[in-house]
Formats: C-alpha cells, structure tokens, sequence
C-alpha cells in the first residue's frame, strides 16, 4: 500500500506560525549526536515534520538536501509507529561528515526515544479540555 508510506503536503509543517507553536510549546526534546527533535502534541490529524538545517550547520547545499532528504525518508518509514505530534528536526554542527547509515541509526533511535517519551507522557497527562 504506497499510500501508507507517501509524504504527503498533510504531513508536513510548512507555515512560520507551525514552526513557532513547535519551538514555543514543545514537550519533547530528544538529543542524538547529530540531531536535535522538538515535538508537541499535534492538533491535526496526522503527525507532522518540519525540518530546519541552517547554513551556519551545514555550510553546502548539497550535504543540507542529503540531510532533509534522509530526514523524511526516515520520518515516512517510522510515521505508523508515532504518537500524533508535530516534530521539528534540526541536525547539529558536523553532520556533513557523517554516513547515511550512521544518520538512519541516529534518525532511528530519535523516533523509538520520541515514541517512548511521548506514550509515557500520554498515559500521564490527563486529557485536556476542548475549547
């Protein structure tokens, strides 16, 4: 089913004021050596991912597409498995001169630590009023 694992525009925080409701309200942190994930509870549907990489993080364009490509492809295989948030994933200085396979671990181990934070939150947060 390839809809199941499509990228699709509802998959993705695009405006200014998404981004900023992530960097503002976001719950969940997770730190791997190359990454930087924010994420809070979404209010939509569908989890969705932002990807900021800085030129100032990564100097050429080529290496910054490499490093939101992989991003999402990650973010595509792993959507099922997430608590319904807005993620924000920011790569940390050094990157460039890390192999694809070693940022997939990376990417992989951030998803599962995510995961993980936010069920446990989850089950502990009481279920907050519609306004």
């Amino acid at each position: 089913m390839m809809p199941l694992f499509s990228f699709s525009p509802a998959l993705r925080i695009r405006c200014a004021t998404d981004y900023k409701s992530v960097f503002d309200g976001a719950l969940f942190k997770v730190h791997q050596p190359h990454f930087l994930f924010l994420a809070k509870p979404s209010e939509q549907l569908n989890s969705r991912l932002g990807i900021v990489v800085a030129k100032k993080k990564v100097r050429r364009a080529h290496e910054r597409n490499r490093v939101k490509r992989l991003a999402r492809e990650s973010f595509r295989l792993h959507r099922q498995q997430l608590e319904l948030l807005d993620i924000v994933v920011m790569p940390k200085t050094g990157i460039e001169a890390v192999s694809n396979d070693e940022l997939h671990q990376q990417l992989q181990f951030a998803w599962q630590k995510l995961q993980r934070i936010a069920r446990k939150h989850s089950r502990i947060a009481p279920p907050s009023p519609q306004n």
